[in-house]
């Protein structure tokens, strides 16, 4: 066995606790190709080289970050093999919606093992919500100025998009880049929509005082679980919540059989 598919079989150990004021992370997940504290950068292409090489650099932050390239690695050397939710039911939309089940699949496995929470991630959460959000359009776009402007499956925003790779904002650590252009590409727009949805989890339970469910953190993403504030959103609101929980309970159900 390689040290690479030994690696693979362990668990993966949960974040050691700060000291002094600045994170220390345990081993970072086996899927990732720098150590501790680096991340991956492109090497500056030569003349007649083939592709184009890579090397480790260490983080200024000392935190756990992630860039698109090594997203896409993970991408293509690991989802093809995973199995398991989440289920590839026909939801009722035209196009598109079993093609980005490997990515809800494999980023969903990636934070779970990263995070680690008490109870999983659904990946049949993921994939309800996408659902709700973009109805797998990997291009909708709200086009709408400011930080509000929401775009890609998950609707990731402008102001989520710094969140993710603010070295100094709320998220903490692990953080995730994405640029502009990424967010309309289905691989990154899930992972950080993914690890956006963690975050929220954890905002949701400092607001209600418990821990919150996935179903309510995932309210919380799409804005619903508050109190409506006007005729509209009184209206809206059920619906939204709803049509959330039916795409679910279909997915669980197909999973079933």
């Amino acid at each position: 066995m390689t040290k690479r598919k030994a690696a693979r079989s362990k668990k993966i150990p949960r974040p050691k606790s700060r000291k002094k004021g600045r994170p220390l992370f345990g081993p970072l997940h086996p899927w990732r190709l720098c150590p501790i504290g680096e991340h991956r950068v492109r090497a500056h292409e030569r003349q007649g080289t083939k592709g184009v090489s890579t090397h480790c650099r260490k983080n200024p932050s000392h935190r756990d970050q992630i860039y698109d390239h090594e997203m896409h690695r993970i991408a293509e050397d690991f989802f093809s093999t995973l199995t398991g939710p989440p289920s590839s039911d026909n939801l009722g939309f035209k196009t598109y919606e079993n093609e980005f089940d490997p990515f809800i699949r494999g980023w969903t496995k990636y934070w779970n093992e990263i995070l680690q929470p008490k109870d999983p991630l659904d990946p049949n959460l993921i994939k309800a919500l996408i659902a709700t959000e973009s109805s797998f359009n990997p291009n909708a776009d709200t086009k709408i100025k400011g930080s509000g402007r929401a775009r890609g499956l998950m609707q990731v925003t402008e102001g989520t998009r710094k969140i993710l790779t603010d070295e100094e904002g709320e998220l903490g650590e692990h953080l995730l880049t994405l640029s502009d252009n990424d967010a309309y590409d289905p691989n990154l727009n899930i992972a950080a929509g993914v690890r956006w949805l963690f975050h929220k989890r954890k905002l949701t339970s400092v607001k209600l005082k418990r821990e919150a469910t996935w179903m309510e953190a995932a309210f919380e993403y799409k804005s619903v679980l508050r109190k409506p504030r006007n005729a509209r959103e009184k209206t809206q609101f059920p619906i939204i919540k709803a049509n959330l929980e039916n795409y679910y309970k279909q997915l669980k159900d197909s999973e079933a059989q």
